[in-house]
C-alpha cells in the first residue's frame, strides 16, 4: 500500500468514524439533518453504523500486504464508503441543497474513492 492510500485510510478513518458516531447518537445536529433529509431516525442511525464499520474497515486494511484478505476488506470499505457518499450527493440534489450542505459527502467520496485508487495500483 502507497503512503497516500495509508494517509488516505487515516483521514478517511477519522472522518467516517466521526461522522457515524454522530449519526448514531442523533445529536441535535443530525436529528435536523435526518429530518431535512425525510431519513427517519432508525435509518440515520443505520447509516451511521455503516459509516462507522467502513472506517474500520479502512483502518483493518493499514495491516494489509498486496490482495490480502485485509487488503480486500480495506478495498470495499473504500468501494461502499464511496457508494454512500455518491447516494448522499444524490439524496442532497433532489432536495434542492446548495452545493455548500453536500460539499462534505461530495469530498468525502472523492477521497475515499483516491484512496481505492491508490490502494489498487
Amino acid at each position: 500500500m502507497s503512503i497516500v492510500a495509508s494517509l488516505l485510510s487515516i483521514v478517511l478513518f477519522l472522518a467516517f468514524g466521526s461522522a457515524g458516531a454522530q449519526k448514531m447518537i442523533f445529536n441535535p445536529v443530525m436529528s435536523k439533518a435526518a429530518g431535512h433529509l425525510g431519513l427517519t431516525k432508525r435509518t440515520y442511525r443505520a447509516i451511521g453504523g455503516i459509516e462507522v464499520l467502513g472506517a474500520i474497515g479502512l483502518l483493518i486494511g493499514l495491516a494489509a500486504r498486496g490482495s490480502s484478505l485485509l487488503g480486500i476488506v480495506n478495498e470495499i470499505a473504500a468501494g461502499g464508503l464511496f457508494v454512500m457518499m455518491v447516494l448522499a450527493v444524490i439524496l442532497h440534489l433532489r432536495k434542492g441543497d446548495k452545493a455548500k450542505y453536500f460539499a462534505p459527502a461530495l469530498i468525502l467520496g472523492v477521497l475515499a474513492l483516491l484512496e481505492l485508487i491508490f490502494r489498487l495500483n
